[in-house]
């Protein structure tokens, strides 16, 4: 399968010793001849908004951990696009977003519903074709059906609830244990 922006990428579970990527599930928001940025969606650090800087105190929304490029910069994407039209469309729904400060405003505002909104603390990121050999050597699953609700409201099962869903195939995978010393 092809990849392109709007996919899931699901990480083989061979990637045990790849912190950043053990159990991932990425979803990509840009591919193109330059290379590919992704962000991991089943991941939730210990940050919230509030804890970025005092002038966010009110704001309690998750930061999820997007990838290892870039840990100090934030990044979100979302489904509120009339509200925030700078934003670059990733498929039908969902959108990355470009303007932080006008997302907190109309946060702050009650304009938005934060359910629609997902923070991330950096970015995954790949090199024209780096990704594609990544593919070919099967380190990842490229997935493009699934429900958009589950991109906003996963968490750190989606990867066994994903590959589950994918069928008898991909049920050692799922089922295999987070340390294989204990298997």
């Amino acid at each position: 399968m092809f990849l392109r922006k709007g996919n899931l990428l699901i990480s083989n579970y061979t990637l045990i010793n790849d912190l950043e990527f053990n159990r991932s599930v990425i979803y990509i928001t840009k591919d193109n001849d330059e290379g590919s940025i992704g962000f991991v969606i089943n991941k939730k650090s210990s940050y919230k908004i509030c804890d970025l800087d005092k002038e966010f105190s009110d704001i309690k929304a998750p930061i999820y951990f997007g990838g290892p490029v870039g840990v100090d910069t934030i990044h979100f994407i979302h489904r509120e696009n009339k509200m925030l039209s700078s934003s670059e469309k990733v498929s039908n729904e969902i959108y990355w977003g470009k303007d932080f400060d006008k997302l907190i405003s109309l946060i702050r505002k009650k304009k938005i519903d934060i359910g629609n909104i997902k923070f991330f603390m950096g970015y995954s990121g790949w090199d024209h074709k780096q990704l594609e050999n990544e593919i070919t050597e099967n380190s990842w699953l490229v997935q493009n059906n699934f429900s958009l609700d589950d991109i906003f409201k996963c968490g750190k099962d989606f990867w066994k609830k994903i590959l589950l869903n994918l069928g008898d195939k991909y049920k050692l995978w799922a089922n295999s244990p987070e340390n294989p010393n204990y298997n």
